[in-house]
């Protein structure tokens, strides 16, 4: 799964699945419209994300590099999320965000503690 593409197409379908579900309670086209914001947002973030803690775990020096990378990329995320979500009238925004949020943010801290490693081998 190195393949920056593929963490996209899974992200996407994952997460706009998720929101969908999420937004369920409400009449259609709500949860369709939910589910594509966040698929395609999902997807977007998902290839910002990856890059942006490559970047930042280059730049960053100290024990700080183990933790502020990923920190700073899944804030933005976040932001950028809450932001379009609410821009679209995505009505259960929390419930939306929370399973993303928490997957892309595990996501990232992994994927840094491993480019850490890498470099370190």
């Amino acid at each position: 799964m190195q393949k920056t593409w593929v963490h996209m197409v899974l992200g996407a379908l994952l997460m706009g699945g998720w929101a969908a579900f999420a937004n369920r309670a409400h009449p259609m086209p709500v949860p369709l419209v939910a589910g594509v914001v966040q698929g395609l947002l999902s997807a977007a973030l998902t290839a910002y994300l990856k890059t942006a803690v490559e970047y930042l775990g280059r730049i960053i020096n100290g024990f700080a590099r183990f933790f502020l990378p990923p920190l700073i990329a899944v804030t933005g995320s976040g932001i950028v999320l809450y932001v379009v979500h609410s821009l679209a009238g995505t009505p259960e925004i929390w419930a939306t965000l929370s399973v993303p949020l928490a997957v892309s943010g595990s996501y990232v801290f992994i994927w840094n503690l491993l480019q850490q490693r890498q470099e370190r081998a």
